[in-house]
Formats: C-alpha cells, structure tokens, sequence
C-alpha cells in the first residue's frame, strides 16, 4: 500500500471513531451549537446560506480531528516526523 493510501485510511478511521465515540448527549449539544453559530451570522433554519454554514463547521470538526490525529508510523517501525520532534505513537 502506499503512503497516500495510508493516511486516507487513516484520515477516515480517526473520523470514524469520533463518530461511534461521541454520545447523543454530545452530538445534540453540537448541533445546538452550530445551529446557535449559524443563526448568529445572519442565516435562516432551511435556507440555503444556513446549510452552507452547518456543513462548514462539521468540516472544519472533521478537519481538526485529523489534525489532532498522531502520526502514521511506518510496517518497520520507524516514525517518519522523528526527526521533526513531533514523534509517533506506538499501536
């Protein structure tokens, strides 16, 4: 596999386990927030600037999460941003 396909996989599984970790509880005090933030710019419930706006923040929520994800590490063990100081975590 390539390094490319790697980090999409991985990219996808951080996503996803943000998904089946987060609880209802949580997932509604979100959606209350971004509904709170959408309607604060200006935007009405069911128009097409307020679908805009909701989509933009679940994007910039997935974009963090990636983010925050640790390094990839390498099939032999090595950490490719070692010498960055970043570091890697072990699986």
């Amino acid at each position: 596999m390539k390094l490319p396909a790697i980090l999409v996989l991985a990219s996808l599984s951080v996503m996803l386990t943000g998904c089946l970790t987060s609880s209802p509880d949580d997932t509604a005090k979100i959606e209350a927030a971004d509904n709170e933030k959408c309607i604060s710019y200006g935007t009405t419930p069911g128009t097409p600037a307020y679908t805009d706006c909701r989509m933009k923040l679940e994007k910039m929520r997935k974009i963090a999460a990636v983010a925050d994800a640790p390094p990839p590490r390498h099939r032999d063990g090595n950490c490719p941003t070692a010498a960055s100081g970043i570091g890697c975590t072990d699986f």
